[in-house]
């Protein structure tokens, strides 16, 4: 029974420490019209170091980055918009419009 007892503690003890740490990433990249754009979404860190690969928007604009650690990121839309933001644990949407 006591072993029992410590497998189930140890399981519920990674779960909630993975979803504190775990963060996801995700968002819609528009034009100034409000139409889906194709483009690259690169994710960096604080120190401008890539995290991941980069990813390409779905035909509806959509992006995500999945499992990332929370905190402070520059997301890279297309070649040369660069934005700085907090990824906090759960899921962050970051939608974007380009100009």
């Amino acid at each position: 029974m006591g072993k029992i007892f410590i497998a189930i503690f140890v399981m519920v003890g990674i779960f909630t420490a993975s979803t504190l740490y775990a963060a996801n990433l995700f968002g819609i990249v528009s034009d100034k019209n409000g139409k889906p754009v194709a483009t690259k979404v690169t994710l960096k860190d604080a120190k401008g170091a890539p995290v991941g690969d980069p990813v390409a928007t779905d035909k509806k604009g959509s992006y995500a980055f999945k499992d990332i650690k929370p905190g402070s990121y520059v997301v890279v839309v297309g070649a040369k918009d660069e934005r700085k933001l907090f990824v906090g644990p759960g899921e962050t949407r970051r939608d974007f419009s380009l100009k």
